[in-house]
């Protein structure tokens, strides 16, 4: 698999660059409805989080998923069930806090070596967007394919620096409401 020609549609950032520190694997029936950087009224870019939303199962397998890959994750910090049978898992991503950076000011090819390998290994090696995101992470390699996929010097691309725009923060940025419980 190559690339062939820009990836042009906005994708969720921090689903692939950010998602993958959980070390979750992919490919499971559970995924995320989708996930987030900050969470209106609850939590804002600069607290670091991982805002992850999920379908609230009652199978065997979700509740296997959600004890073993978010309750008992390392960096877990808050659950609220939301309507809709919907659930928001928040973690900690302080740790990272130099990787959070980077990521929030779209400078991927700076992410940690230790990152980039997490995030790599996440996509595999078949997926199809899996080009895409290595020349993302490293685009010294790619600088002069996309230069010429857009007939521009390529020194102009490494001038920018990067291959990817920053994340969206108004995209990136959960708006719904915690469920309230009524007491009888």
């Amino acid at each position: 698999m190559s690339i062939k020609s820009l990836y042009k549609d906005y994708f969720q950032k921090s689903r692939v660059f950010l998602y993958p520190l959980l070390d979750i694997k992919r490919g499971g029936s559970v995924t995320p409805i989708e996930t987030y950087v900050s969470w209106k009224g609850n939590y804002t870019l600069e607290d670091a989080k991982l805002i992850c939303l999920y379908h609230l199962r009652d199978d065997d397998e979700f509740k296997r998923f959600e004890t073993s890959k978010l309750f008992n994750n390392k960096l877990i910090q808050d659950f609220k069930q939301v309507d809709d049978n919907k659930g928001v898992y928040v973690f900690d991503l302080s740790e990272h806090k130099a990787d959070w950076k980077c990521f929030v000011g779209g400078k991927y090819s700076q992410f940690s070596t230790e990152h980039k390998r997490k995030v790599l290994n996440f996509m595999g090696r078949n997926d199809s967007n899996t080009p895409y995101i290595e020349s993302f992470l490293h685009p010294d390699k790619y600088f002069k394919l996309y230069a010429e996929m857009i007939h521009v010097k390529e020194s102009l691309l490494r001038e920018v620096g990067e291959l990817l725009d920053p994340p969206d923060i108004k995209k990136e940025s959960l708006e719904i409401t915690i469920k309230k419980l009524e007491l009888s």
